[in-house]
């Protein structure tokens, strides 16, 4: 299985590669610290020094995922009025050598102690198990407490339980990501499509390639 750690490595050298040269006076910007670290694995790689130049392929890596996970914190829905936000977090859900997905999440809390999650995963095994659930939904029917529907065009799936007052709302994403938005102690399943149209779509769709 190693083999398959280097293939994204190996997939940003030769895309790195493949515009030329680039610092010493040919446009990258030498603040930017992953060109940086990609022209040095460049001019190491020429030298023959290929550890050197795989930990800074490394280095370049991770600071492109860092990238990857703040635009992603930046497509999360602002806190409706009288709501206040949490940090955003972000983390890793499938491994590099698998395709790197991640996860980008952040916790609301309202006036009367309402809580509402949302998060977006990019690449995750859930997609496949929301599918499904949305599948039997279509085979079988809707049943009192979920409501099937498209959203910008992509399948979501509805669930909301007045008495226990907690709803969940799925929208698959082209089939690569998962908008999750799970709301507890709410009165209403209205409030998470609010959550879910804060969310800056076309700028997420985008950064999912």
């Amino acid at each position: 299985m190693r083999r398959f750690v280097w293939i994204p490595l190996l997939a940003l050298f030769l895309l790195f590669g493949c515009k030329g040269e680039m610092v010493g006076g040919t446009g990258v910007r030498e603040s930017d610290p992953a060109l940086v670290s990609m022209e040095k694995a460049k001019d190491l790689y020429r030298q023959g020094k290929y550890k050197e130049a795989i930990d800074e392929l490394k280095s370049a890596m991770a600071q492109v995922k860092a990238r990857q996970m703040k635009a992603f914190e930046e497509v999360l829905p602002p806190p409706p009025q009288g709501w206040k936000a949490g940090e955003p977090s972000t983390a890793p859900v499938v491994p590099d050598f698998l395709g790197g997905g991640v996860k980008v999440s952040r916790m609301y809390t309202g006036p009367s102690g309402e809580r509402v999650e949302v998060a977006i995963l990019s690449q995750s095994p859930l997609i496949q198990s929301i599918l499904s659930l949305i599948s039997s939904v279509s085979v079988l029917g809707q049943v009192g407490n979920t409501r099937l529907f498209l959203y910008k065009g992509e399948k979501a799936l509805e669930r909301f339980y007045p008495h226990d007052r907690r709803g969940e709302l799925d929208v698959v994403v082209g089939g690569r990501a998962l908008v999750m938005i799970k709301g507890e102690d709410i009165s209403k399943a209205s409030l998470l499509m609010e959550f879910l149209k804060g969310i800056k779509w076309e700028r997420m769709v985008a950064l999912m390639g």
